[in-house]
């Protein structure tokens, strides 16, 4: 009994990190995505699942204001970050993209040393004074990231010089530099080898400890591994979301069963 009380307590403790309301999403005329409603909690992997062009991909893309970079894209709606509207024109995208990171589908390091991939965002965001201090970070971020011991003693070498997974990894160290509250991730396993991709999954379930992370991936066995709460878009709507062993062992909504039945993809 008293079992019980601590995981309805531990329940209770968990806090919204990101709330969206009413999110749409216009390409020009085109609605790319409907009226979308969600919390995505504090120190929790988040995944985002459903067939290709459901709105998945687009909606993480919303979280960190990069469809601003596209001319005819629209949002609307309310996206608030920890209670303050990320889409207020006071806030600096640039600003919250420091908050905010983001993980690639293909590994892009800079074509910069290993050192200086992870140690670009924290010089232009200004969050080390002195050279020490940035050393720190560097560290601090490739150890997070699982990398340290296999760079440690070539940190001069290009990053592009890594394998995928290592790059990929590289990348995640660069993103977790600035110290953000939220990770995202675009499918970062897909350009990866099976043993790569494992890495990464271990490495995403150690960074909930002190992150909001975000996936979103096409595959369903990757979201039961590494998530404990998933989100089922289709056709441009949210169509379920809630803890992943629900959604993948009792959906409510009969258009997620038959997607992860394989009747819709």
């Amino acid at each position: 009994m008293n079992d019980m009380r601590l995981l309805e307590r531990a329940v209770d403790t968990q806090v919204n990190k990101i709330t969206a309301r009413k999110v749409q999403v216009y390409y020009g005329q085109n609605h790319a995505l409907k009226d979308v409603d969600v919390d995505i909690l504090d120190k929790t992997v988040t995944a985002f699942i459903g067939p290709s062009g459901c709105g998945k991909s687009t909606f993480l893309r919303c979280l960190n204001r990069m469809n601003d970079t596209i001319a005819v894209c629209r949002v609307e709606g309310r996206i608030d970050l920890e209670g303050e509207d990320i889409y207020d024109p006071r806030v600096d995208p640039v600003q919250l993209r420091a908050k905010v990171g983001m993980v690639f589908q293909k590994p892009n390091p800079f074509p910069k040393s290993i050192y200086d991939n992870v140690a670009y965002g924290p010089k232009i965001h200004g969050l080390a004074r002195k050279k020490a201090d940035l050393d720190e970070i560097v560290e601090s971020s490739l150890r997070k990231a699982a990398l340290w011991n296999e760079v440690k003693d070539r940190l001069d070498a290009p990053g592009t010089g890594l394998s995928g997974g290592q790059q990929q990894r590289l990348c995640i160290a660069r993103a977790i530099a600035t110290s953000p509250e939220v990770l995202l991730m675009d499918e970062p396993c897909s350009a990866l080898d099976p043993i790569a991709t494992a890495q990464v999954e271990e490495l995403i379930d150690e960074l909930r400890s002190q992150f909001s992370v975000v996936i979103v991936t096409h595959s369903m066995q990757q979201a039961a591994r590494v998530s404990q709460r998933t989100a089922f878009f289709h056709l441009g709507s949210l169509v379920e979301y809630g803890e992943t062993g629900q959604i993948f062992t009792n959906p409510k909504d009969p258009r997620t069963e038959s997607y992860i039945t394989g009747r819709i993809g």
